[in-house]
């Protein structure tokens, strides 16, 4: 019989991506509002972009670990992280899409 159930860090990592997924987004749209925090992304690394990335980098592998030391990720349907992740990602373009279509 084949387990189907996911690893604990392949679970807490596809949530994590889920979560930065969003969270990436919501900052993106921040930044273009707000051009203190466009000005002071800029200023830490050179390019608002750039620290963008950065920023989410750290947050996908802190979460991830953080999800991996807890053990709750694992005990998720993969199926349920697999469309976890998927609606993450439609949100975060049809997001992004209005966002700059109207901005």
């Amino acid at each position: 019989m084949i387990d189907s159930r996911l690893g604990r860090s392949s679970s807490a990592f596809a949530l994590a991506a889920a979560i930065t997924i969003l969270f990436n987004t919501a900052l993106a749209c921040a930044k273009d509002a707000n051009q203190p925090l466009s000005r002071y992304m800029a200023s830490v690394t050179g390019h608002n972009w750039t620290t963008q990335g950065l920023v989410d980098l750290i947050l996908f592998f802190g979460l991830g670990l953080v999800f991996m030391k807890a053990g709750r990720a694992g005990n998720i349907d993969p199926w349920r992280l697999i469309s976890l992740v998927v609606a993450a990602v439609v949100v975060g373009s049809v997001g992004l899409v209005a966002w700059y279509a109207v901005f």
